[in-house]
């Protein structure tokens, strides 16, 4: 089965969500970039990131992942969540790390494209036919990180069929 990995992000944690390429099934996967230590510094849940990032095998099926261009309230934040896309994109595995296989993708972007004011429903993804695969209420950057990777698969299919 092939699919697609949208990732909503911040300084503490990523949200990865696989969803197959045929159905609508999302499986959510949280980054805990903490790792137990509430007082860590951002460099240094950075530092975290690839120890706890998902083993290469997570990614044999995958042939998209679609980053959300992170904004944030001051230039020092946005430094810090940039060096957190950095640390991912090296993590990913070399077939991933091309422009067509790794997009950066915008909020305005996805959300305009799915219709989606503000921070996307439970309401939201059954509209759009998305069905979470964990049995506990899906979070906010949970059902984010959906809607990033939804956006990218029908993205790339579109363009698959004009082509």
């Amino acid at each position: 089965m092939s699919c697609v990995v949208g990732i909503d992000l911040s300084t503490r944690q990523l949200d990865l969500a696989r969803l197959d390429e045929t159905h609508n099934r999302v499986t959510h996967r949280r980054v805990d970039l903490e790792d137990g230590d509430k007082r860590a510094k951002a460099w240094d849940r950075t530092l975290r990131l690839p120890r706890l990032m998902p083993p290469a095998s997570w990614w044999d099926d995958v042939y998209l992942v679609a980053i959300e261009i992170p904004f944030g309230a001051g230039s020092g934040a946005v430094a810090a969540m940039n060096r957190i896309v950095g640390a991912i994109v090296a993590g990913l595995p070399p077939r991933l790390r091309e422009p067509e296989r790794c997009w950066l993708v915008r909020p305005d972007e996805w959300k305009g494209a799915l219709e989606i004011r503000g921070k996307p429903s439970e309401a939201d993804l059954e509209r759009l036919g998305l069905a979470m695969a964990s049995p506990e209420p899906s979070t906010q950057d949970a059902r984010d990180a959906a809607c990033i990777a939804y956006y990218a698969r029908e993205t790339n299919q579109r363009a698959v069929d004009a082509a």
